[in-house]
């Protein structure tokens, strides 16, 4: 089946067919990041001009080392500011295109919709799935709806400094997964042995907790993999 095929019968639907998990954006996710997002453009622009109004240009006349000191500071502040404006901004796109973004696992493939771009990969061609970060306890998949935990503020800012690979976080008719506990990973992918690239599943918890995703995709692609 083609991707367009299988995201046109998941979305004329009002049941998902039996054995498909169905993985939608989650909108209040996506707020609560806006929300932080949002504090990361007030404080990092803030401060940034607080200091830049009390350090320049004296620091600069204090020697090489102060004048450094002063420019690392104020780089990273506006960067902070910046880069959280951006991801506000590609957030805010996100969420206003909200029933464009899904992930969909069949018995047979792997299909991701982001906006006007489709992926999908056969589960033949589906290995090393991997989540990367440290795992919580207890991840075993459930299928009961549940409620997710939402990322807080501390954890966009801390991946505004450091990145998302070291800090790293509506209804629908699919099942929704619990997240228990918040230290989850930065990024969900695997290799696509077609091409031999890694194809990115996920980069935070907007479509729900990575590691369970992980684990239900291992389990799709093995069983694919065992039945050929």
């Amino acid at each position: 089946m083609e991707a367009d095929d299988i995201l046109m019968r998941v979305k004329s639907s009002d049941e998902p067919p039996h054995g498909w998990v169905i993985l939608p954006l989650v909108r209040r996710q996506v707020m609560t990041g806006i929300a932080g997002w949002v504090f990361g453009i007030f404080m990092g622009l803030g401060l940034f001009i607080a200091v830049a109004l009390t350090v320049i240009p004296s620091n600069y006349k204090q020697g090489t080392a102060a004048a450094i000191f002063t420019s690392i500071l104020l780089a990273i502040l506006l960067f902070i500011g910046l880069g959280s404006l951006w991801a506000t901004y590609v957030d805010t796109r996100r969420l206003m295109d909200a029933d464009r973004h899904l992930i969909v696992i069949t018995p047979d493939d792997f299909v991701k919709q982001e906006g006007n771009k489709v992926i999908r990969v056969p589960l033949m061609n589906v290995r090393h799935v991997t989540a990367r970060g440290v795992p919580p306890p207890d991840r075993t998949p459930s299928r009961e709806s549940a409620i997710r935990q939402v990322p807080s503020v501390g954890e966009n800012m801390s991946s505004m400094i450091f990145g998302r690979n070291i800090m790293r976080t509506g209804s629908s008719s699919g099942p929704r997964f619990r997240l228990r506990r918040m230290r989850t990973p930065t990024t969900l992918a695997f290799l696509d042995t077609r091409t031999d690239t890694e194809v990115i599943v996920a980069t935070d918890k907007a479509f729900g907790d990575p590691f369970t995703i992980a684990a239900l995709l291992k389990q799709y692609a093995a069983s694919a993999q065992n039945i050929a």
